[in-house]
């Protein structure tokens, strides 16, 4: 009996399943909840799509817009940031100190191709919102042989 390969399935499913494996990570990581990992924070997100955007909303309280770094690496949306002490206290002069000053860090599996040139993100009390413009899907057209 002949074994089937990846090549049987045709590169077309083998898109399909790397998008899933991605999708499985992404969801293993949402299982994992808010935690503290090797001094990073990650912060919920809201993700909605509508008709021309996909929009990730996440909480960033205290951290300045210039501390956050905001990227798309293929089909994910990375985010990370820094909350920065505002000025240094001598510990001694603490009575109690419980916030913390750390790293954000969040990945976002993206639903769709998106236009990473018109991106725009804002951070308004502490809430950072990223907007990210769909694009345009070319669907399937078959090309007559002359």
């Amino acid at each position: 009996m002949e074994e089937l390969g990846l090549d049987a399935l045709g590169s077309k499913y083998i898109d399909e399943l790397e998008r899933m494996q991605k999708r499985i990570a992404d969801l293993m990581e949402e299982v994992e909840g808010p935690s503290l990992n090797k001094g990073v924070i990650r912060p919920l997100a809201d993700v909605h799509e509508t008709d021309e955007a996909v929009v990730v909303t996440m909480d960033m309280p205290g951290v300045e817009k210039q501390d956050i770094d905001i990227s798309v690496v293929e089909d994910e949306l990375r985010v990370s940031a820094q909350r920065k002490r505002e000025a240094e206290i001598n510990e001694e002069d603490y009575h109690r100190r419980e916030r913390t000053y750390t790293r954000f860090e969040r990945r976002v599996l993206l639903p769709v191709s998106i236009k990473t040139e018109e991106a725009r993100a804002t951070l308004v009390n502490g809430v950072l919102q990223i907007t990210l413009p769909k694009a345009t899907v070319i669907a399937r057209k078959r090309i007559a042989i002359e």
